[in-house]
């Protein structure tokens, strides 16, 4: 897995940090150009992102993917449908929704390889992209990995409160654990401070269902009434 960042300064007091996770496989391995070519030739392929608004401090906003919007009035924790993409490079402009002039607070060029799905998750300071790992895993398995969005939680370790399951250890923002395959079920998701073992909150009553990709985004803010610590499933499926 490959990270790639860039710093974006815009007009509105928000810096805004583009961190833009790819799965490096191999076809991905192919010369750009030979790519972009293959993803023309077979335009059946399709390429899809869903976006979270995972921002506690952001407020309402709007996405362009493009130039074309894609959600209009955003709120904190609401998601988005499955957005089909073009394969190839993507600009993806986020602006603040508000009366008058929407400025923008993010604005950046996404390479999209054809054929996956991604998620964007917006967070106070960093957008956080990562491709969904679809490949086929054991049947009556889930696949599951941890997106750590919150920028004022510590480093954490995630588990289930009971069984020796482990979802991501010394996961920091803006990070995302590797995925983990899991039996199928119900699970009480415990997040502790890494260093010092203290349970930061408890996520009780996770659905896993098999043959079904997770990814668990931490979200809100530590002792917050209003937008409290949370953990958000992004759910999509396998292949076969």
């Amino acid at each position: 897995m490959q990270h790639i960042a860039r710093r974006i300064r815009v007009d509105e007091p928000i810096m805004i940090t583009l961190f833009l996770v790819i799965s490096v496989v191999g076809a991905l391995l192919a010369p750009a150009g030979t790519q972009l070519a293959a993803a023309q030739d077979d335009v059946a392929i399709q390429t899809r992102v869903q976006i979270l608004h995972a921002a506690p401090s952001m407020g309402k906003v709007e996405v362009h993917i493009n130039n074309d919007e894609v959600v209009d009035e955003f709120e904190y924790g609401d998601v988005s449908d499955w957005t089909d993409l073009e394969p190839g490079s993507n600009r993806v402009t986020i602006t603040q929704d508000r009366a008058g002039f929407n400025y923008a607070v993010f604005d950046a060029m996404y390479p999209v390889p054809a054929g996956n799905d991604y998620y964007l998750i917006i967070s106070d300071s960093i957008v956080m992209t990562s491709v969904v790992d679809r490949s086929s895993i054991p049947d009556g398995t889930a696949r599951v990995s941890v997106a750590q969005s919150s920028v004022d939680l510590p480093q954490v370790n995630v588990s289930a409160t009971k069984g020796n399951v482990t979802f991501a250890t010394q996961l920091t923002y803006p990070r995302q654990s590797d995925y983990v395959t899991v039996p199928a079920g119900t699970y009480d998701i415990e997040v502790k401070l890494a260093d010092t073992g203290e349970v930061v909150f408890t996520a009780p009553g996770v659905v896993l269902d098999g043959n079904m990709v997770y990814d668990l985004v931490i979200m809100g803010r530590p002792n917050d009434t209003d937008k409290p610590l949370e953990i958000r499933s992004l759910v999509d499926t396998t292949t076969d």
